[in-house]
Parts: structure tokens; C-alpha cells; sequence
């Protein structure tokens, strides 16, 4: 009875319930890390709070009414055309190419040889992304939001708008400090570092979508989120120091147009639709 208010305003605005639950357990969760906790009372946070769109998407779909199990099961769907586990594979090492391209072409010194350095710690790495750092986010975004979205906009616009609430959900990591992966410190000082990570991830917000749509897995687009962080952080072929310190920006801006190269081809080539069918898609999970 005392949850029959609350179930009635997830069943009139199931997505921004969504969002506020998301953005409130992962906020509360990375306290620790906003105020400068550091050793495993740090990784802890940070690991804990990166649940929460998972954790969100869960009690949303319970809230509604909807099945919980239908939508954990697309985190297991894994009987897909082998040519989606080669785009989740290929998109994240064509976007660092293109990038690499484009940080040569401004004069940055590309060494191809650090990637056969970097190789063996590669593996670890995206297992390690696919499970605690960022992967485990796409049971909620792409599982839960991205269906819903899609169901009231066109994909596109369903896109970005999860772009945008998926990239400023970081904002408590991106402000904690210079370790943290694309930090821009002090937003107030900070301006076009936000802009870029936040064009960042709306760009491969639309790379998401193209593989969850032909596939309505949400394994797929984790293995492609887990290759996009992976690549990002190990295979730009630049010293690990120069891409968190002197070339962040410029790496940034980099990989910022090569994605958004990919991104918009992927809209021209698909006409819109980003794989989506109306007609064709099934009930939400």
C-alpha cells in the first residue's frame, strides 16, 4: 500500500524516475571520492556508485510493474549475428585510428610501437571496464532508458538527450581530481574540458544505440562500452603521461572528431533510424 504513490509516479514518468535514481545512488555512492577519499575506501566508491544506473534500471522496471527478468535477461544475450560482436570489437579501434591520424596530422609524435607494449595489459583492462568501469552502467542506459526514449522520440533525438543526461551524470568523477580519467577539475575554470567530454560521450552515445538497436543486447553495447574505455585509456598511441597531462586536449579534440566522423556516418548510412524499427521492435523489456 505505501508504495502504491510512488509506483504511480514511475508508471506517468518512468525515465526521469530512471535519471534521478541513477544520478542519487552513483552521486551518494562517489561521496568518498568527491571529498578526496583515496586507497580501497576510493576504489570502493568509485566502484559502488558506478552501479547505479544498473541498480536504477532494476527498481524502475519493478516500480512499473515490468519484469525484472525480461530486462536482466538482455544482460545475457548473447545469440547475436557474430557480425555484431565484430562491430563492438572493430568501432572503438576505428575510432583511436582515426584519431591517431589526426593527433599525427597536427604534430604530435605517434609511436606505433607502444601499442605492442601495451598489448599484453589490454585484455585485463577490458575485463576489468566490462564488469566495474562502465560496463556495468548499460543494464540502465541503453537497457532501460534508450528503449523508453525511443518509444516517444526518433532515435536520434533519443540519442543525444541520453547523451547529454549520460555524460553530466559523470560530473562528481570529472571534478574529483587530475587521476580521474577526462577530469576537468573545477568546472568553473574548466569550460572546455566539459564541452569535450560531454561531446565525447553523446558521440558514442550514438554508437551505442546503432548496436543495441540491431540487437536488443544489452552484452553487446556492454562489450563495445568496455572497448571504448579500453582504447581510449591504452591504445591512443602516445605516452600514457602525455594523454592525462600536456596532449589531454589535444588527444581529447582527437577523439572527439573521430567519433563523431563514426557517429555521423552511422546516421547517414541508417537514414535516421540508427537500426531502429518501430514496427519490428517487441514489448520493453
Amino acid at each position: 500500500m505505501r508504495l502504491r504513490p510512488l509506483r504511480g509516479i514511475v508508471a506517468a514518468h518512468p525515465v526521469t524516475a530512471f535519471f534521478v535514481l541513477a544520478y542519487a545512488f552513483s552521486w551518494l555512492g562517489w561521496a568518498p571520492v568527491i571529498l578526496g577519499a583515496d586507497g580501497p575506501t576510493r576504489t570502493v566508491s568509485f566502484v559502488v556508485g558506478s552501479f547505479g544506473p544498473a541498480v536504477a534500471g532494476a527498481v524502475i522496471t519493478w516500480l512499473d510493474g515490468e519484469s525484472v527478468r525480461a530486462w536482466a535477461r538482455q544482460i545475457v544475450r548473447w545469440r547475436v549475428a557474430p557480425r555484431w560482436y565484430v562491430a563492438a570489437l572493430v568501432l572503438p579501434l576505428l575510432v583511436v585510428g582515426l584519431a591517431s591520424v589526426g593527433l599525427a596530422l597536427l604534430g604530435t609524435d605517434v609511436d606505433l610501437s607502444l601499442l605492442s607494449e601495451r598489448l599484453p595489459a589490454v585484455a585485463g583492462s577490458y575485463v576489468t571496464v566490462a564488469f566495474v568501469g562502465g560496463g556495468n552502467e548499460e543494464p540502465g542506459w541503453r537497457g532501460f532508458a534508450l528503449p523508453r526514449l525511443q518509444e516517444r522520440y526518433a532515435p536520434v533525438p533519443a540519442t543525444l538527450l541520453l547523451g547529454v543526461v549520460w555524460a553530466f551524470w559523470h560530473l562528481p568523477l570529472l571534478a574529483a581530481g587530475p587521476d580521474v580519467a577526462y577530469s576537468f577539475l573545477w568546472v568553473a575554470e574548466q569550460g572546455p574540458r566539459i564541452a569535450l567530454s560531454v561531446l565525447n560521450i553523446v558521440g558514442f552515445a550514438v554508437l551505442l544505440t546503432w548496436l543495441y538497436n540491431g540487437t536488443e543486447s544489452v552484452l553487446l553495447a556492454l562489450l563495445l562500452h568496455a572497448g571504448i574505455n579500453t582504447a581510449n585509456s591504452t591504445l591512443v598511441p602516445i605516452p600514457i603521461e602525455s594523454i592525462t597531462g600536456e596532449s589531454f586536449m589535444t588527444v581529447l579534440v582527437t577523439v572527439d572528431v573521430a567519433v563523431w566522423i563514426v557517429a555521423v556516418l552511422l546516421v547517414g548510412i541508417t537514414r535516421g533510424t540508427l537500426g531502429y524499427d518501430a514496427d519490428d521492435s517487441p514489448s520493453r523489456p
